[in-house]
């Protein structure tokens, strides 16, 4: 199974646990005599059932996805089946950031410094400096949980090291998709826009949870 494969299979997996855990019937793979005629010939990566419409989802990764531009036909095929829906999962893959050779991830003790100074920016009013500050302190902490595992040799990009170290049991599920979203409203605001659902509150939670991962470690490992 080649690298973009095995991302994808991480993904589907995850996704059918997490819809799992919401209620959904979820269906992975689906034979096609469990599919609608209108999807003849095609096999879903995930089917969702719950009360209101079923759900088609897609898992790909950005570079699939762009060798696959019959997706968006799909997308419309689905979508104008009456009392159906579409969704696509796209697989973050290993891209590294782009820094200089001469950089580090910071230590616990500089992790807990930079929480700090989150906490007296969102003190003294300033929400959005301290999301800003609180993202850097959070991705350190798990960054530093990764490495001192020997999980992660290079510097990935935020989104796969999310993906990475809830798939390896660094960060919990809620953790992740917490995580996830305060990424999102972190990179709104790096680049010049304002999210529409931005709360203070959020920020709070991001340093609670910056402290807890930094100042805990991974239980021990047996064979």
């Amino acid at each position: 199974m080649d690298t973009r494969t095995a991302l994808e299979r991480r993904l589907i997996l995850f996704l059918a646990e997490k819809y799992d855990e919401e209620g959904y019937e979820v269906i992975v793979e689906s034979s096609p005599e469990r599919l609608p005629e209108f999807l003849s010939g095609y096999k879903p990566d995930l089917v969702l059932h719950k009360k209101w419409r079923p759900v088609i989802v897609e898992v790909k990764t950005r570079e699939a996805l762009a060798e696959n531009p019959q997706v968006d036909e799909t997308a419309r095929l689905v979508r104008e089946q009456p009392g159906w829906d579409f969704e696509l999962a796209v697989v973050e893959t290993g891209k590294q950031i782009d820094a200089s050779e001469d950089v580090w991830p910071l230590s616990r003790e500089e992790i807990a410094r930079v929480a700090a100074e989150a906490e007296r920016l969102l003190a003294d009013g300033y929400p959005e400096a301290a999301l800003l500050r609180a993202w850097g302190a959070a991705e350190a902490s798990v960054r530093i949980r990764t490495e001192e595992e020997g999980w992660l040799t290079d510097r990935p990009a935020s989104k796969y090291l999310l993906s990475q170290a809830v798939y390896r049991g660094a960060i919990s599920r809620g953790e992740y998709w917490f995580l996830h979203r305060a990424l999102w409203q972190r990179n709104a605001y790096a680049h010049g826009l304002a999210p529409p659902d931005f709360d203070e509150k959020l920020v709070d939670a991001l340093i609670g949870i910056t402290k807890r991962l930094a100042e805990s470690t991974l239980p021990p490992k047996y064979d």
